[in-house]
């Protein structure tokens, strides 16, 4: 529903409610000094009070209500953009340093080794040549560099 249906529905609402309240309200005071209020005079002191009439909602205000509603919700999905941007931010973050433990560990693992092999099809275990060895530590510290800088 839209905020100047909801300031209509207000308004009417603020009619009905000033013609009920337009009734007579008595103000009782009983032998033992409590006040009662209701809408038929009671037996004792009771005096008849007349309310101040609701102010008139003006087109005026209710476009300056409606103006603020439409800035609240801007500034709401604003805010709400933002906190969305900082979790992805923060889950960015947190994916990086997994990655950066992982290549930290197989850069180790790769450098310190004193065999390193990869496995065949069938499973079998076969030595990396000096370059192919060369090869996998240079691709381990590039990992290294790709997920532990310091963006």
């Amino acid at each position: 529903m839209n905020s100047f249906r909801v300031t209509a529905l207000a308004g009417l609402a603020l009619l009905v409610t000033t013609t009920a309240v337009s009734a007579e309200i008595y103000k009782c005071t009983d032998a033992q000094g409590r006040t009662r209020y209701g809408d038929k005079p009671c037996t004792g002191t009771s005096v008849i009070i007349t309310p101040k009439p609701a102010p008139v909602v003006s087109e005026d205000s209710i476009g300056r209500m409606d103006r603020t509603q439409r800035l609240l919700r801007a500034y709401e999905a604003e805010h709400e953009e933002v906190r969305r941007a900082e979790a992805e931010q923060k889950a960015e973050q947190e994916m990086r340093k997994r990655n950066c433990a992982r290549a930290q560990n197989y850069e180790r693992g790769v450098t310190r080794s004193s065999r390193v092999y990869r496995t065949d099809d069938t499973g079998q275990r076969i030595d990396l040549t000096t370059e192919e060895r060369a090869a996998t530590e240079a691709q381990a510290r590039a990992e290294v560099a790709r997920w532990c800088d310091s963006k």
